[in-house]
């Protein structure tokens, strides 16, 4: 197998280095997107597909039979890959997203999907559910419900219909509805139709549509119907936000859901279609419920994720424990996710990764107990010495205790270190702790530690952990990172005149408020599309959904009401004036998650009050920071921004 991996290789023109040197490893390293990623295995183990990174958006398939890559299939530049899948043991289905804005529309752009079909044999591609003039298909809908269709050869996708395809037809009147799609010709039917309110299909394994659920916008509600015949039967209603349905049980008389319904935690339901309501399927002693791991051909339960710093897997399935384990001990200090079976389950596409080591795909044959490389993320990190990443627990000024992680650079050092804190994005969520963060892992190559404090507010510790977060910006939330500082300062890790503040998304907010409300805390800060003004971001978010739009509730709920006093106070650009570090901004031109403006208010605010800056445009970017050109250009001006304000320290080599 490692001709697989050389050929791979070949692809991208890659050439894999110990990381042995004089000085750090170039920013490409980390920056560059996973060089092999979204790997999948066919039913019948004959072909490998992965997407690779490049100079185009590009798909491989490497036919097993002859050992070689024969397809490679490019795409459009515009288009950045979300996940692909094999549906049977020659068609691959692939999600992209593309940024679009209404022609002089800069404010209001979007991310809508787009689902292609690659024939693993000839390499052809075809778009499905295109939109095109007359197209009674809305472009921003489309999900993949099953690989089995109303006939041979057919899948299941959801869209949203208009019901006529006539100018001026509102979007508003679409019905989600399910199409029976031929992925080689692109032709598809309607077998299902929805209504203006249908959600989500709940779809069995063999392709029948079981049940469907409903959104009442104006009462916040919830309803879960079952198919009976032609009608369907309501059989639970909820209006709770936060208790989210994941699939159809594998026994097909019930729907799985995810929530804390009034518990400590997060927990695993089971709703019946016979009207008897949720009941406890898997409730953790001391940690949320995050997921849960099913059989891909089945549907049957083998394990449910659970949070914590460790994010363990606690396992239902006997056998596929045994899997896991077998590779762990294999392949010790690595998280395992298996992302695809053959058929007869004797081969299994396995990821090994931590937060350490960065991933490797492997092809395991357990018929004969061996595992061979497929494809690395980041082959010139493969051998490189990274920073150590441990997970600690600090209390907060209040004795709460918070959970979070700890990367010190390579070399061992640990003691009167530059620090750079870290707040993750969300802020309803939360870093791995079982994946590499490629952002930490380059700040600890030049040498700084990197805290990623889990600030209450974070989600996977608990019902009391993440609410104590809710209307706390710039207040509670930001007191745990501040004091996450102070800790690593009072215990000697942290040099306390050099410490730098830097964040993406709701991360670049906690850096503007750190350099706003704690100025004398951070000698600089780095904001990446970051929330600058929450009452402007809060009537951005209402003229694009409307007052009962659910992401306007949960807004709402999670930062406050605009005229809020605390909201108004705590926005940083209206204290500017109290900054007295150097603060840089980077923002992506077609952020459709928090508006570049977000910043333009910022750099506005900040010359008007003589605060030293660095704007950086990334442009053709999103808010996920999609594309290699835009993480290399982060990090390198990232890499400068932090030497001329904490001094050189990249440890020697």
């Amino acid at each position: 197998m490692q001709s697989y991996w050389r050929a791979l290789l070949s692809v991208v023109g890659m050439v894999v280095t110990s990381g042995a040197g004089a000085g750090p490893l170039p920013v490409e390293a980390f920056g560059t997107t996973p060089v092999i990623d979204n790997a999948t295995l066919s039913a019948d183990g004959r072909y490998l597909a992965s997407s690779v990174a490049g100079d185009q958006v590009s798909l491989v398939i490497l036919d097993r039979s002859v050992k070689k890559i024969t397809q490679r299939v490019n795409f459009d530049q515009k288009l950045k890959l979300r996940g692909m899948g094999f549906i049977d043991d020659r068609v691959l289905i692939a999600q992209f997203t593309t940024t679009f804005a209404d022609q002089g529309d800069t404010e209001s752009k979007a991310e809508l999907p787009a689902w292609f079909a690659i024939d693993a044999t000839t390499g052809a591609s075809r778009q499905l559910l295109e939109a095109k003039t007359n197209n009674r298909l809305l472009p921003s809908s489309g999900s993949l419900l099953s690989r089995h269709g109303a006939a041979p050869g057919e899948l299941l996708m959801s869209a949203r219909l208009l019901a006529n395809a006539a100018a001026g037809a509102m979007a508003d009147s679409a019905s989600s509805s399910v199409l029976s799609v031929n992925p080689l010709t692109g032709a598809w039917r309607v077998v299902e139709k929805g209504n203006p309110l249908t959600r989500e299909w709940f779809v069995d394994q063999d392709g029948a549509i079981v049940g469907r659920g409903e959104f009442y916008a104006k009462d916040q509600k919830t309803t879960l119907r079952v198919k009976e015949g032609d009608d369907y039967r309501a059989f639970y209603e909820f209006t709770d936000p936060d208790l989210r349905v994941i699939g159809l049980a594998a026994d097909r008389k019930a729907v799985l859901a995810i929530g804390a319904r009034d518990r400590p935690r997060v927990a695993l339901w089971r709703i019946p279609f016979d009207g008897s309501g949720p009941q406890l399927l898997y409730e953790d002693e001391r940690h949320d419920v995050e997921g849960v791991v099913r059989d891909a051909n089945d549907r049957s339960l083998q394990g449910v994720r659970l949070g914590g710093l460790d994010q363990a897997v606690h396992w239902l399935d006997d056998a596929a424990a045994a899997r896991v384990r077998a590779l762990e001990a294999a392949l010790p200090g690595r998280h395992i996710e298996i992302f695809g079976y053959t058929r007869d389950n004797k081969q299994v596409l396995a990821f090994a990764g931590s937060r350490n080591h960065p991933g490797a795909y492997y092809l395991v044959d357990f018929s004969t107990n061996r595992a061979e490389v497929v494809g690395q993320e980041y082959p010139p990190l493969a051998k490189a010495a990274l920073g150590t990443v441990r997970s600690i627990i600090y209390r907060a000024r209040d004795g709460y205790e918070i959970p979070a992680y700890l990367t010190l650079p390579p070399g061992g050092e640990s003691k009167n270190l530059p620090l750079v804190v870290l707040p993750h994005g969300g802020p309803r969520a939360r870093d791995s702790g079982t994946s590499f963060d490629w952002w930490s892992q380059f700040i600890a190559s030049r040498g700084y530690a990197v805290l990623q404090p889990q600030f209450r507010g974070s989600t996977g510790f608990g019902q009391k952990h993440e609410l104590a977060g809710y209307r706390q910006w710039g207040q509670l939330m930001q007191h745990d990172v501040t004091d996450g500082v102070k800790y690593l300062i009072e215990n000697g890790t942290a040099d306390a005149s050099r410490v730098c503040i830097v964040g993406a998304s709701y991360g670049g907010y906690a850096a503007l408020a750190g350099a706003t409300f704690t100025p004398e805390l951070y000698r600089c800060a780095v904001s990446v599309a970051g929330v600058s003004d929450l009452v402007e971001m809060l009537r951005w978010v209402e003229g694009r959904g409307g007052v009962d739009n659910p992401a306007v509730r949960f807004w709402r709920k999670h930062i406050g009401v605009a005229s809020d006093p605390n909201v108004i106070a705590y926005s940083p650009v209206r204290a500017a004036e109290r900054i007295k570090s150097h603060v840089m901004m980077m923002h992506g031109e077609d952020d459709t998650v928090v508006p570049y403006m977000q910043t333009e208010f910022m750099v506005t605010a900040m010359k008007r009050a003589n605060v030293k800056h660095d704007l950086v445009k990334l442009k053709s970017e999103d808010h996920w920071l999609s594309r290699s050109p835009s993480r290399i250009e982060m990090l390198a001006q990232l890499e400068q921004f932090l030497e001329a304000n904490l001094g050189s320290a990249a440890p020697a080599r």
